[in-house]
């Protein structure tokens, strides 16, 4: 480490040893910068469209794949126990469907959720997939572990407020809520439900991180800055390439 120039980070801080490297970058004094990622191209698409406001917003969705890391078998244990259970549809965004896909149906029956109120989706992506982040009230995040989850940074771009499991740098994310068990998801699922102030606090704070520090050129400019300050500092004495 000691013999790299520089180091890029998606962000200052974390809940795990993800950024266990930040830490020793700053021990050791190797200069660091922080680029998060940024929205899709679907997603920048969406901002620029028109927002459903809460009530008009009818579904819960939880994106990612049918693979037990992503945790859909917490957003299901929290989505049973919330008061939205068999009165607002979850729907789930893969892949393509495996057998934890039949994992999942399974534990859905046992916690007595109605299948008319649970859908598994698969292969749909980009401007397909936002216009579902629309319409949803929530997007619900299981996963073990995480970074800088993509799918919550395209949420922000839809004003769709978030409550994911605590991982990566999840707890510092704008426009949503982070948690530790599916008993505190479940908790926070009813009162962003019930609370249309705290919900449509999220729903701006989300909105203004779209346009501000995930937006793609922002994002940009940053990398390119960064960069540039990296060069001036190993070839002080040389030009820029242009």
């Amino acid at each position: 480490m000691k013999k790299l120039d520089a180091i890029f980070f998606l962000a200052r801080s974390g809940t795990d040893c993800r950024f266990d490297d930040l830490r020793l970058a700053e021990k050791n004094e190797i200069p660091y910068y922080i680029v998060p990622n940024c929205l899709s191209k679907a997603a920048v698409d969406a901002r620029n469209s028109d927002y459903l406001k809460k009530h008009e917003r009818e579904i819960f969705i939880a994106v990612g794949s049918y693979e037990w890391q992503k945790g859909f078998d917490f957003v299901l244990k929290a989505y049973a126990r919330s008061s939205a259970c068999n009165k607002v549809t979850l729907h789930f965004f893969g892949q393509k469907k495996t057998h934890f896909h039949k994992i999942l149906v399974e534990l859905s029956k046992k916690l007595g959720i109605n299948s008319n109120y649970v859908v598994f989706h698969e292969n749909i992506s980009g401007d397909e997939l936002l216009e579902q982040y629309k319409r949803s009230r929530l997007i619900l995040l299981g996963s073990h572990t995480e970074c800088q989850p993509l799918v919550l940074i395209d949420a922000t771009a839809t004003g769709t407020p978030f409550i994911a499991r605590s991982t990566g740098c999840i707890s510092e994310m704008k426009g949503g809520i982070s948690v530790k068990r599916w008993q505190d998801m479940s908790e926070k699922i009813n009162l962003l439900d019930k609370n249309d102030a705290i919900w449509e606090n999220l729903s701006n704070k989300g909105l203004r991180s779209s346009h501000q520090e995930y937006s793609p050129d922002n994002v940009s400019r940053e990398l390119i800055k960064s960069i540039e300050i990296v060069y001036k500092n190993e070839h002080k004495h040389e030009k820029l390439p242009s």
